[in-house]
């Protein structure tokens, strides 16, 4: 065949799958906004003042919302349909719902989730307690909604994370979800090994070019948003060839590559290869020139994931003494509060002088890596590249739902200005979703997907710890109070 003849089939191959799964989408917020919405009710949200996710404000808004969809967005000049449901904001703020675009609902915010770094297995048992998650996942759902947080990107996890998407998309209690399923990986199959369970795996062993297509193919079948790279090992030969057949693999699938590649020349093999999504800060080395033209011509978006570090340093520190973290509001969910009351019971399974020299570790890591982190972040952002809000939720002390408001003040402290960040944490992360269409921004036509604050975001990104609602398909619930049986 030609190679245009080719190149014709890729492209509408392409095209088929994104209708395909855009049709998907549509059909299940379609019989959800007629069994969450069959009254009609038109919502009315005035007075506050408005940043739309795009870069604009509308000082004295108003949104008129009916059946979880915006329908007008303006100022104070819009008529308001009769027999509406008028909710006075006057003084308050409203953003479109954060998107936390890189998280893992397999982890748990403790060593249980990570027995690679705490083998603590011998008291919680790993098969169990990924049962328990896939089966009960309301906590994390609460969560993440209490928190302002509206969609989340599980960017690494079982294959059951990838059926999460379809499960929470039909759920008013649930964040949207996009998921890429299990990471593929060259690290030794032995420690991929912790992390997966007797009967399932979320971590792939990328043995050859025919398990990375293999690969591939099944995870663009179940509905994959991505394929997830842990680690670029540049001097393995085999894993290389191999990771160039799944980049291949990719793009004939129509789907996207996602890669974890913390050092400068990883990031530039992975960019070569049409990476589109980096999920961790380049770390060795301020990024040059020809890296940030790569990232421009890839179009990437780039997820610096500044809090994860710190977040191992408090576990293991919490192994010395209780750690309390700030939840004002009572949304971390059920397993990480239970746990934070007895993390000091968890010292029998290392000795004193393996906590104190990974609290070291930690702590040298944290602050080497800092400076060089803020740097590259700030050079991405002033050279225009796309960046995205993601906490590695779900990694040791990065807990689901509050770490959003740490890892976008990390942002700020880096440079990052705060009205920037707001469309960091809501449009860019609809993009990297594939679901900028349906949310992200507040424009008419899209999901009524919101949060009311009570200070000016845009004066410090710290005033999104002033949430007092979250709308999610326009229902509004104050985050304060527990759902409950709330549906």
């Amino acid at each position: 065949m030609p190679v245009q003849g080719v190149c014709d089939d890729i492209s509408y191959q392409k095209l088929y799958l994104h209708i395909m799964r855009k049709l998907l989408f549509f059909l299940i917020l379609l019989s959800g906004c007629q069994t969450e919405h069959s009254s009609s009710k038109i919502q009315v949200l005035k007075g506050a003042t408005v940043f739309d996710g795009n870069g604009l404000s509308i000082e004295n808004g108003t949104i008129i919302i009916s059946d979880g969809v915006i329908k007008e967005i303006g100022g104070s000049g819009i008529a308001i349909p009769k027999k509406s449901e008028l909710i006075d904001l006057n003084g308050k703020f409203i953003t479109p719902g954060l998107i936390d675009s890189h998280i893992h609902f397999a982890q748990t915010g403790f060593f249980d989730g990570r027995p690679d770094f705490l083998d603590v297995r011998d008291t919680i048992n790993f098969d169990d307690l990924q049962n328990d998650i896939k089966n009960n996942p309301e906590s994390y759902y609460e969560a993440y909604l209490r928190s302002g947080v509206t969609g989340v990107y599980d960017v690494g996890g079982f294959h059951w994370s990838i059926d999460r998407q379809l499960e929470a998309e039909n759920n008013l209690n649930a964040p949207h979800v996009a998921a890429s399923g299990p990471f593929l990986s060259g690290v030794p199959e032995a420690y991929l090994d912790y992390l997966n369970t007797s009967e399932a795996k979320q971590m792939v062993y990328l043995a050859s070019p025919e398990i990375g297509r293999k690969a591939v193919k099944n995870h663009t079948e179940l509905g994959s948003t991505g394929i997830k790279i842990w680690g670029v090992f540049l001097q393995d030969a085999n894993f290389m060839e191999s990771l160039g057949a799944v980049a291949d693999e990719a793009f004939q699938q129509g789907n996207k590559l996602i890669v974890h590649a913390t050092q400068l020349n990883q990031a530039k093999a992975a960019l070569n290869l049409g990476a589109k999504i980096l999920v961790h800060s380049v770390d060795d080395f301020e990024v040059d020139d020809e890296f940030i033209q790569m990232a421009k011509s890839n179009d990437i978006i780039y997820q610096p994931t500044l809090i994860a570090p710190k977040g191992y340093l408090m576990a293991y520190t919490s192994l010395q003494h209780q750690i309390v973290m700030e939840d004002p509001n009572g949304v971390m969910d059920k397993r990480a509060k239970n746990l934070l009351k007895s993390t000091t019971k968890f010292r029998k399974f290392a000795d004193s002088a393996f906590v104190a020299a990974r609290i070291e570790l930690f702590e040298n890591l944290v602050s080497t890596r800092d400076s060089i982190v803020s740097i590259n972040l700030r050079k991405m952002y002033d050279n225009g590249i796309k960046i995205a809000v993601g906490t590695d939720a779900g990694n040791p002390f990065t807990f689901h739902g509050i770490s959003i408001y740490d890892e976008m003040e990390a942002m700020q402290d880096a440079g990052i200005p705060a009205r920037d960040l707001i469309i960091m944490a809501t449009k860019n992360g609809a993009l990297a979703m594939d679901r900028l269409d349906d949310f992200g921004t507040l424009e008419r036509g899209k999901l009524a997907d919101l949060i009311i604050l009570d200070k000016d975001p845009s004066r410090s990104i710290s005033n999104m710890r002033s949430i007092s609602h979250v709308m999610r398909g326009g229902k509004l619930r104050p985050v304060n109070k527990s759902f409950g049986n709330d549906s």
